[in-house]
């Protein structure tokens, strides 16, 4: 009897006729072979299209299991994070700081980007410069062994005037010094001038445009320079290096006066009776 209400209340509104008498018999009588073959169609039939719908059911019920162990685990982590005090190694603080980590970085490297370009320009512009300043050299050391030229009146005034008071200031820081000694060396400086009528006398192809003034102003140079009795003979480079106002017109009308007289190798030095006047032998 109790096998028989569970078989109706298991077939009662699904379709399924109650048991008949034959299969009451048959079950009661120990033959269970009927009523089971009748169950596993009854499955078959009712339970197998059900399937999907039980396997979407569970997949759902394990994200949400998933979903609950996670926010669980962060409430814990945080919990314990906030009763210990440490937040540095708490794996959520870390993860949720990753983004920003990860922009900062981004920006980061950005700016690596912008300073590399930054210095390609600078660098670029730097050996631009630099080419610029070598030609400027170059054309300083192809330009240094230029003449540089004569000096001008006020100049040589002020030349005079300072070599006067170097001079003078000479004299007064020795004044012991004997008087025969500081007319000799006055008198180094000492030289004729030429005249007029003098420079006259030089044909005009010897001189040229050569001015007087420019002639006795290389005469006293000279003289000076010759004040020292151990002076060589000088060249013409060296006397364009000291300033002198030198010329070709001007030594060739020295060397006509017979002031001065041109070695072979073109170095000029004063005659004897001109280094007597400037105080040297």
């Amino acid at each position: 009897m109790i096998e028989y209400n569970f078989c109706q209340s298991h077939s009662k509104g699904r379709g399924l006729s109650p048991p008949t008498l034959s299969m009451a018999v048959h079950i009661l009588a120990g033959d269970w072979s009927v009523w089971v073959k009748r169950q596993f169609n009854f499955s078959l039939r009712v339970l197998y299209p059900l399937y999907p719908c039980f396997g979407l059911l569970y997949f759902q019920k394990a994200e949400a299991d998933i979903e609950y162990v996670e926010k669980r685990l962060k409430f814990d982590f945080v919990a314990n994070a906030r009763e210990a005090g440490t937040v540095e190694g708490n794996p959520v603080q870390l993860l949720e700081n990753l983004s920003a980590i990860k922009a900062r970085h981004a920006a980061l490297c950005a700016q690596v980007e912008e300073i590399a370009a930054e210095q390609k320009r600078s660098m670029d512009s730097i050996r631009a410069h630099l080419d610029t300043t070598v030609q400027l050299v170059q054309q300083l050391q192809n330009t240094a062994d230029v003449q540089v030229p004569p000096l001008t009146k006020e100049e040589q005034e002020a030349r005079d005037f300072l070599c006067s008071s170097i001079a003078t200031l000479n004299v007064e820081a020795v004044p012991t010094e004997e008087p025969q000694t500081q007319a000799q060396s006055e008198s180094q400086f000492v030289c004729d001038e030429v005249s007029e009528g003098t420079f006259e006398t030089v044909p005009r192809s010897v001189r040229g445009n050569l001015k007087l003034n420019d002639l006795n102003t290389l005469y006293k140079q000279l003289s000076e320079y010759f004040s020292d009795k151990d002076r060589a003979p000088i060249s013409t480079q060296r006397m364009k290096k000291l300033n002198m106002k030198v010329s070709d017109s001007a030594l060739k009308t020295l060397q006509h006066l017979k002031i001065v007289e041109l070695d072979k190798k073109g170095l000029v030095s004063l005659l004897a009776k001109d280094r007597e006047k400037t105080g040297t032998k």
